[in-house]
Parts: C-alpha cells; structure tokens; sequence
C-alpha cells in the first residue's frame, strides 16, 4: 500500500515568487520576461511515506514533519500511487503536540 503525507511548509525569507504560465497547467513559463507570478507565504507539499502499516506510516511521516517546519500533516492511504493533492484515503491527521487524530 502506497501512504502519502500531505503537510504545508512555511516559505523562507518572507515567501517565494513563482511564475505562471499562460498555458494554464501550472507550468512554469519557458521565458520570465514580464511573466506573471504569484506570492507564496507556504508551499504545499505531497511526500510518499514508504511502510508497510498505517502504524509505521504514521512513525515515518511523525520524523518526517519533526524534520521540516511544518507542524501538522494529514497521512492518505493511496493504492493508485498519486502525487495528486487529496488523492486516496485520509486515514489520520498529525499536529504537533497533539498527536494522531483518526479521520
């Protein structure tokens, strides 16, 4: 089984700039002359938790947000293996200092 934590990390040095492309698939424009770019405070973010339990996915994604500056996390159980946001089965949320909530 496939388990992804889903977390939101604060952006350094008062945020990022990212550019936009006019594709409209969330590309990054080819050249960034006059591109447009939208401010980002956070940066959202989908890890693959490799375990072979909920229990052990659970311990991997608690080191995994110890080690970031995030301090909370929701863990999905995602058989199709998908980098997507959502995808699959939200089986637990993480928030430092309160522990495991089952959803």
């Amino acid at each position: 089984m496939a388990y992804f934590l889903e977390y939101v990390v604060p952006a350094e040095s008062g945020g990022a700039e990212v550019p936009l492309s006019d594709a409209g698939d969330g590309s990054a424009p080819v050249s960034d002359a006059a591109a447009r770019v939208v401010h980002l405070d956070t940066l959202p973010a989908r890890s693959r938790i490799a375990a072979g339990t909920i229990e052990d996915a659970r311990s991997e994604a608690e080191q995994l947000l110890l080690h970031s500056k995030a301090d909370a996390g929701e863990l999905f159980e995602d058989p199709s293996d998908s980098l997507d946001a959502g995808s699959g089965r939200r089986v637990g949320t993480f928030r430092e200092g309160e522990g495991w909530s089952e959803d």
